[in-house]
């Protein structure tokens, strides 16, 4: 019994569930490279690439995993506070073409 085409992810676009199947084997390997290369861009960030605005305290960056995890403190906006900056707070920083996007993902327990 032959092997049957395996199924693109719902989630891809038509035109790319249509093309590459198309692809012959030397371009799907130099797709797949590519991929693999654009994802790596996408997550390597360097703590060099962090800024925080000046009001906001920079306590860690570690760049060893997937994502880049930055804990910081950040103020509250309220001018009367004393207790500012508030934190440390928890993101997840990749990579949207040129700008970096921070997934805030909660408060780091001290």
């Amino acid at each position: 019994m032959p092997a049957e085409q395996p199924q693109s992810p719902e989630s891809l676009p038509k035109y790319l569930a249509e093309g590459v199947p198309k692809q012959d084997d030397s371009t799907l390997r130099e797709l797949q490279g590519w991929i693999d290369k654009l994802i790596e861009y996408r997550a390597d960030i360097s703590a060099d690439e962090i800024e925080v605005a000046e009001e906001e305290r920079l306590e860690a960056v570690d760049d060893t995993g997937e994502t880049t995890t930055v804990i910081k403190k950040v103020p509250c906006g309220k001018e009367s506070c004393s207790t500012c900056p508030h934190g440390p707070y928890r993101y997840e920083v990749h990579r949207d073409g040129g700008s970096l996007v921070w997934d805030y993902k909660g408060a780091v327990n001290e």
